[in-house]
């Protein structure tokens, strides 16, 4: 809700001295409407803009009925960022004016004009944000894409290449489009499947910005400090990284926003993203669990808790780190950004939010640091053990699930378990405790579940039943999540 009585944010509100901004050519479509790419992608063609670098604008797609294209074009495009948060242990607290976005238009009513701009010369950016819901062969995007793709070889065969970059977070995002986009073109038309070799390029990327709505009050308060009312007005954190896997002299030549921070172009992005996948997105998803079961909301409040903040260091700079892979300096330098990252005072980034698909998390994000731990230290790491004890309890429901639904209740919590493999993990509850009935679940039970569970490859893409020292640590702390509940169960660590 806008303050009561403040003016619309409108185009008399950009500064004469910023840049011309209507007078610059489209030259990005961007797919996704949402706040990461305000404050990532629309933020860094700013920066460009203001430097000199790039001058151009984005058009913007919202792909589904609802989303708001309405609210860009009443505002002109222009939206508020405001970053909030540590940076070096110094408080941040600025705002600007983001004039990056020329106009949004919606793919179910105004496809052809979509179609229109792909067959434009000087149009050599596309970037996408669709969801990893939405980065599927079978969802609407793929399909648009390729009709998109279809009407830039029949208008520009002979032109300049297209740059195609998704910033979904799905491991080789850009390598998994192209083979969408093959696999759904089929070999009919061997004349644009050659094209689509040679002028089209497929950049994977990462993007790593926390980005959250403001509440009601943050947006009252920000709103009045402003002196205007913004339905765009964007909250983020002072840290930014998007890298972009490209040639960077061929991608800087055509899409100059390099020079703007957080900005990497490089020809492999490995490095970027395993250092988030595991440092960052790691720890947030091993202390998720956790945190909800110890009734704390939000990954500020559980950064001063007294057991779940001292835990977390350990975890992080005990277990992740050097279950990384990573060298020791860089990853413990990039530890200590997300522990300030962790702490900012501004940001309400919800535990529940980041529970969101817990399980193909846990897979992708924390099993390989115990497989690193594991290898490197040649131990149990006992707090990656208890990470994800407490991640099989949590996902103990109420009552059983179907796969197609992929949601159910948690025990004591107001709000629904979303994951897509949840039917599948209370298939092993149901199978070791067949009566689901109330009260602490018995030490026999728990320890089958951690065997039957952690054994279950098809789950985990890896079996842990050549790793009984891993198993059995996994048992014993759900054994101590149900009879002393996790703040005994870190003391039992010497965590706390």
């Amino acid at each position: 809700m806008s303050g009561v009585g403040a003016p619309r944010l409108s185009a008399s509100d950009w500064p004469a001295g910023a840049y011309p901004r209507a007078d610059l050519p489209e030259l990005v479509l961007q797919f996704g409407t949402g706040i990461l790419l305000r404050a990532l992608s629309a933020t860094a063609v700013d920066a460009a803009n203001r430097q000199g670098r790039f001058n151009g604008r984005i058009v913007v797609v919202q792909s589904t009925p609802h989303g708001v294209a309405r609210n860009m074009n009443a505002q002109h495009g222009l939206f508020t960022l405001v970053e909030q948060g540590l940076e070096n242990g110094a408080t941040v607290d600025r705002a600007r004016l983001i004039g990056a976005i020329s106009r949004a238009v919606a793919a179910e009513t105004e496809w052809d004009a979509v179609r229109a701009l792909v067959a434009r010369p000087e149009l050599q950016v596309i970037v996408s944000n669709v969801t990893e819901a939405g980065f599927r062969r079978d969802a609407p995007f793929p399909a648009r894409l390729l009709d998109l793709l279809r009407a830039r070889f029949a208008a520009l065969r002979d032109g300049p290449p297209l740059f195609v970059i998704p910033t979904e977070l799905v491991p080789d995002n850009g390598a998994r489009l192209a083979e969408m986009i093959q696999d759904l073109a089929g070999d009919s038309d061997r004349a644009f499947r050659s094209w689509l070799g040679r002028g089209v390029r497929f950049c994977s990327s990462l993007v790593d910005r926390i980005t959250t709505a403001p509440s009601p009050e943050a947006r009252a308060r920000l709103e009045a400090r402003l002196g205007y009312s913004d339905a765009l007005l964007t909250l983020t954190e002072p840290y930014s990284l998007w890298a972009i896997a490209a040639d960077p002299a061929e991608l800087s030549a055509v899409f100059p926003i390099d020079s703007a921070p957080g900005v990497v172009f490089t020809p492999d992005i490995t490095f970027y993203s395993q250092r988030k996948l595991r440092l960052l997105n790691g720890a947030h998803t091993a202390m998720a669990p956790l945190a909800i079961l110890s009734g704390v909301a939000t990954v500020r409040e559980s950064a001063e808790h007294p057991t779940l903040g001292p835990f977390r260091q350990r975890l992080l700079f005990d277990e992740i780190v050097p279950g990384s892979g990573l060298g020791a300096d860089d990853a413990r330098a990039f530890a200590r950004s997300v522990v300030e990252r962790f702490g900012n005072p501004w940001l309400e980034h919800r535990w529940h939010v980041i529970a969101t698909n817990q399980t193909p998390k846990l897979r992708l994000r924390v099993l390989p640091s115990v497989l690193g731990f594991a290898a490197a230290c040649h131990r149990v790491p006992l707090c990656l053990a208890l990470a994800c004890a407490a991640s099989l309890r949590f996902s103990r429901c109420i009552e059983q699930v179907s796969a197609s639904e992929g949601r159910g209740w948690w025990r004591g919590a107001s709000y629904p378990i979303q994951d897509v493999d949840l039917a599948r993990l209370n298939g092993h509850w149901w199978a070791v405790d067949p009566e689901h009935a109330a009260g602490p679940v018995p030490a026999a039970t728990l320890q089958r579940l951690a065997v039957r569970v952690l054994g279950d490859a098809g789950l985990w893409g890896v079996s842990f039943a050549d790793a009984p020292e891993f198993v059995a640590a996994v048992a014993a702390a759900l054994c101590r999540l149900e009879e002393v509940g996790v703040d005994g169960a870190i003391v039992a660590l010497g965590g706390a």
